[in-house]
């Protein structure tokens, strides 16, 4: 075990100090990923977890198991997984945040999991500093055992009621010794007199060393998005529902541009006062508006659906 698993070990292992209010809560949490390349990701869990916080200030502990493919024109591999997570409020103004996964295989088990402190001063700012690891998941990068470490910073500003900035920087270490520098910047402005409507610009970009062996890893990739989101409730408003929609450009290594699209629709909400759900589903095309990616096009689309249920 390295260094990185230990600390997530310890951080997980936090005494969880009592509170006025309790919940338990057992969730079954599956993630679906495709794309054009014929690449699978998939991620199916059963997880518990105590909560004795509020929603202001959460805190929580739980476990859970499952297990994790990885598919692609060079194989497949599976993983089944053993989970732990928490979070701890520090004092009023920051909390510490942590998670950790034991993947096992008969070839291969890595550790994997994150880490956050999260500081809210006021209601204007929100910073996380947070650490990473991470598998890299393609079978060819799996053959070869490649994990990559991020470490970064985050940072919500609003300006204003209607405006927010967002800025994030984030480094990447992969074992083949490759390095990438993230930078993210987005500005948000939601509209008063249209309560339902979040207009955003976005801005990424990604720096590595080298293209990595059985991983995409330009040297030089940018990606810049003008965004719309929807959002309301349904069902005496039990239901949150928000669609986001949104074109830009993606540049390769200061060379190859193409048009960039993205859709996602986001559903959460509780049927009962005990069941309730979370659903995520999104697309993200280069090239055209398509659900089948032409010849020098990329699609990637995913899901994520968490049903659960609380006493």
């Amino acid at each position: 075990m390295n260094r990185f698993s230990a600390a997530l070990l310890l951080c997980v292992a936090v005494i969880i100090s009592p509170a006025s209010v309790a919940r338990e809560r057992v969730t079954i949490d599956t993630n679906i990923a495709r794309d054009s390349d014929h690449a699978k990701h998939d991620g199916y869990y059963l997880k518990y977890r105590y909560e004795n916080g509020t929603s202001e200030s959460p805190s929580y502990w739980g476990f859970g198991g499952g297990t994790r493919e990885v598919r692609d024109r060079r194989g497949e591999s599976s993983y089944h997984a053993v989970t732990a997570e928490m979070e701890q409020p520090l004092n009023k103004t920051i909390a510490l945040r942590a998670q950790v996964a034991k993947l096992i295989d008969t070839r291969w088990s890595p550790w994997t999991g994150s880490s956050a402190l999260v500081i809210k001063p006021n209601s204007r700012s929100y910073t996380e500093v947070f650490a990473e690891r991470n598998i890299v998941d393609t079978t060819r990068a799996i053959e070869q055992k490649l994990t990559v470490e991020t470490y970064g910073l985050s940072s919500d500003y609003r300006l204003h009621p209607e405006w927010t900035v967002v800025g994030a920087y984030f480094r990447q270490d992969f074992s083949d010794r490759n390095e990438r520098i993230g930078k993210v910047a987005r500005l948000l402005w939601e509209i008063t007199p249209l309560p339902w409507l979040i207009a955003e610009l976005n801005y990424k970009e990604l720096d590595a060393d080298f293209n990595g062996d059985g991983y995409f890893s330009p040297d030089e990739l940018t990606e810049s998005l003008a965004l719309v989101t929807f959002r309301g409730t349904i069902f005496k408003e039990s239901h949150a529902l928000q669609l986001q929609i949104g074109g830009g450009e993606q540049t390769i290594n200061r060379e190859f541009s193409q048009d960039l699209y993205l859709a996602e629709f986001k559903a959460r909400g509780w049927f009962t006062e005990s069941i309730g759900h979370e659903f995520t589903i999104g697309c993200k095309n280069t090239g055209d508006v398509s659900f089948a990616a032409q010849a020098d096009d990329y699609r990637y689309c995913y899901s994520r659906l968490q049903l659960h249920h609380v006493w």
